[in-house]
């Protein structure tokens, strides 16, 4: 009778892990296929691992003791066989287990698929994105945050924060974590920057951006709220942000440029997707500001109202420009950096070129810089406020299109740099 070769073992034992794992994301609801799944395909892989070891253990080099020793005891390929079955059952019984108690929590299986495909190729970064996603479908809850606003001083609790977007806005925050770990642990440098910077910078700025959509979505009219538009300034904005978002991790974990990748033809689809994402959840301010200056929205102070849309459309506006100056550059600056130039810390733009970034970032969070302004204003002049919130709004445009040619023309921060 022929002997199993471990190579014929190693290719049986996938496609018998890859059945299971099918049934898991195909077929969620069928009773015999979680059994299957779940417990037969764990349980066939437990006794081909159990055979393994009992057949090579006794000749086995290296043990536990440190990681030397564990690399000598997986040097026996029987042996490094059975650690990769041992990988195959475990995290195959970890899915089907995490399958089930999403079913039990009622979270919808298209939030599942990510987390089984996760689950089955790095892990514990699949159980780590499921307590994520039940983090956020709690936070989501309708009596979560009421509860929790009520907690906090006075002018926090007369806002309204719209639950889904508040979720998502903490889970990016919550993704920065591991992600500040990963800035501290890896040397690695791209362009002279650590390749998890700009992943770092994108979370703290998606973050924001969310946070801020879901303060103001709710002093919109729900009639609005409940029409497309409205509708779009929730679900589709949060799948377009961690598309964005997701490209960059992946493009981060190797290495590589997230930005004006052109290696391949997938790199130039992927980098095409994010663009086109970048313009439709930037042309969403626009929207919420359409919302806020509708007849039916909710009755504001009138320099906080003039100063929010203003700043949602300077957003709208001057973000998709420039933007699209950006990607049209093929590079964030214009003029070559100085080596070893300085740069401003953390933010990395240049001083030593244009650099298209600055103007970017001001379009950006005009939604957030004029509303501040606007509170500062009629704290020292109610009467005066909506005409000083005119005035800084038309400043702060031209301060940003003037960075804009200030880069364009090779100078940096608006030429003063």
């Amino acid at each position: 009778m022929p002997v199993l070769t471990l190579d014929a073992a190693f290719s049986s034992a996938g496609q018998l892990a890859m059945s299971g794992w099918l049934l898991l994301i195909v077929a969620p609801r069928w009773r015999i296929g979680l059994t299957i799944a779940g417990i037969v395909v764990p349980v066939l892989l437990s006794i081909g691992y159990l055979v393994l070891i009992a057949v090579n253990w006794h000749d086995a080099q290296g043990g536990f003791s440190s990681l030397d020793d564990v690399a000598s005891l997986f040097a026996a390929r029987p042996l490094l066989l059975a650690g990769w079955v041992h990988y195959l059952a475990f995290d195959l019984l970890i899915g089907a287990w995490l399958l089930r108690s999403a079913q039990r929590e009622g979270a919808p299986h298209a939030a599942m698929i990510p987390v089984l495909a996760l689950t089955f190729l790095f892990g514990p970064a699949g159980y780590l994105l499921y307590q994520l996603i039940q983090a956020c479908r709690r936070i989501a809850s309708e009596d979560r945050i009421p509860r929790f606003l009520a907690r906090l001083p006075a002018p926090f609790r007369v806002l309204e924060w719209e639950p889904r977007l508040t979720a998502a806005g903490i889970a990016m925050l919550l993704l920065a974590i591991p992600t500040a770990l990963a800035y501290a642990a890896d040397p690695r440098l791209f362009t002279g920057d650590n390749v998890w910077l700009k992943l770092l910078k994108f979370e703290i700025s998606i973050a924001i951006y969310l946070l801020s959509f879901a303060v103001l979505l709710p002093l919109t009219s729900e009639r609005f709220q409940r029409s497309r538009p409205g509708r779009f300034l929730v679900w589709p904005v949060i799948a377009l942000l961690f598309f964005e978002l997701v490209y960059i991790a992946w493009r981060a974990s190797r290495g590589e440029a997230s930005h004006y990748n052109r290696d391949s033809l997938a790199a130039i689809v992927l980098y095409a997707a994010m663009g086109v994402a970048a313009v439709l959840f930037t042309a969403a301010s626009g929207l919420l500001a359409y919302g806020l200056a509708r007849k039916d929205a909710v009755p504001l102070p009138p320099a906080l109202r003039r100063a929010l849309i203003l700043g949602l459309a300077l957003t709208c506006v001057l973000g998709i420009l420039s933007g699209a100056v950006l990607s049209a550059a093929g590079a964030h600056t214009v003029g070559t950096p100085a080596p070893s130039a300085a740069v401003v810390p953390f933010f990395g733009w240049s001083l030593s070129a244009g650099d298209l970034r600055v103007a970017h970032f001001l379009a950006l969070h005009a939604m957030q810089i004029l509303p501040v302004f606007a509170l500062v204003a009629s704290a020292l002049g109610r009467a005066a406020a909506p005409l000083a919130v005119d005035a800084f709004a038309l400043v702060y445009g031209c301060a940003t299109a003037a960075a804009l040619v200030a880069a364009l023309n090779a100078r940096p921060l608006l030429g003063i740099g």
